[in-house]
């Protein structure tokens, strides 16, 4: 049976995903992108660009829950809406556009990580483990039926970026192995269990706030540290009297000191051995000005062993 879906979303997710549903002949009746899509590859591939060679009808509407909008998507008579890293809240009257189920593919295992920064969130936290999770929408945040999920493991070499890249991947597979089944319909889903929610809103985490603190224990700052990595566009950093110094990678250990926390214990070619509560933290592929910066030019600032960082 012939499916009539529509596809909403971004990234290489949406853009893989919208390649299933062709892939099982279903006919893709509008691919709805981000309004701020410019149709470009970057470094995630763009979701209108991908629609666009694939000849499919296309819209990018400022506000997907707008009345005339959700009028357009109705027309279609689609059997299912999906989203995919959708950038807006899907309202209820959109919700019920579609016949036989509306969908979401979230970043986070539920109902344990709702909202934004599932992520850097499980990261943050200590997890061994996160996850992502297929899940019907309902008008709640991430608060739907669940109808599939994978988990997704956390090594202690991920960051920010290499943990979404693994969640990236393990979503659009879980989405091939579901989706054959998942288009014959009915979709039954299990109820969440509010009780163990966490949700976090867009102001739960500040992004632009990247300056390490030394006031927790070694792990815990390991943890955040790594959660702030995400090249191109973002790295943790370190200050010493106003010069700034970004992160690129980040271990630690439990071996004893006699350093005040922020305090650098050692310096070489690798980076800075620095002083936490409980441990130490190696810091490395630092970065200044937006580029590589190797010793001499850091010894020059003044980092070097017992000097103290900033973030107390």
């Amino acid at each position: 049976m012939e499916r009539r879906v529509v596809v909403i979303g971004k990234n290489r997710l949406a853009v893989e995903c919208l390649d299933v549903v062709l892939d099982a002949h279903d006919v893709i009746v509008l691919a709805v992108a981000d309004a701020a899509d410019d149709g470009h590859d970057g470094w995630q591939p763009s979701f209108r660009a991908a629609a666009e060679r694939r000849g499919l009808p296309l819209l990018a509407p400022p506000d997907v829950n707008a009345p005339a909008f959700v009028a357009q998507v109705e027309a279609q008579q689609p059997d299912f809406v999906l989203s995919f890293q959708a950038a807006q809240i899907l309202r209820s009257p959109l919700i019920a556009t579609a016949r036989v189920a509306t969908l979401n593919l979230h970043f986070g295992p539920l109902p344990r990580y709702r909202g934004v920064a599932p992520i850097a969130w499980a990261m943050i936290n200590g997890e061994a483990a996160t996850g992502v999770t297929i899940h019907h929408i309902n008008p709640g945040v991430d608060s739907g039926e669940l109808v599939r999920s994978w988990s997704v493991p956390i090594d202690d070499a991920d960051t920010g970026r290499t943990l979404y890249d693994k969640c990236s991947e393990a979503a659009v597979a879980l989405f091939r192995d579901a989706w054959p089944e998942l288009r014959e319909g009915p979709i039954h889903g299990t109820p969440q269990e509010d009780a163990e929610a966490l949700y976090y809103n867009r102001h739960s985490i500040d992004f632009s706030q990247r300056q390490v603190s030394w006031r927790a224990d070694a792990r815990t700052i390991f943890n955040w540290v790594r959660a702030f990595i995400f090249p191109p566009f973002q790295y943790p950093l370190v200050r010493l009297d106003g010069v700034e110094v970004e992160i690129g990678s980040v271990n630690w250990d439990r071996r004893p000191h006699r350093g005040r926390p922020g305090e650098i214990l050692a310096m070489d070619d690798n980076g800075l051995v620095v002083a936490a509560p409980g441990g130490r933290l190696l810091l490395g592929a630092l970065r200044t000005d937006g580029r590589q910066a190797d010793r001499g030019e850091l010894a020059a600032a003044g980092f070097a062993p017992g000097a103290v960082l900033n973030g107390h």
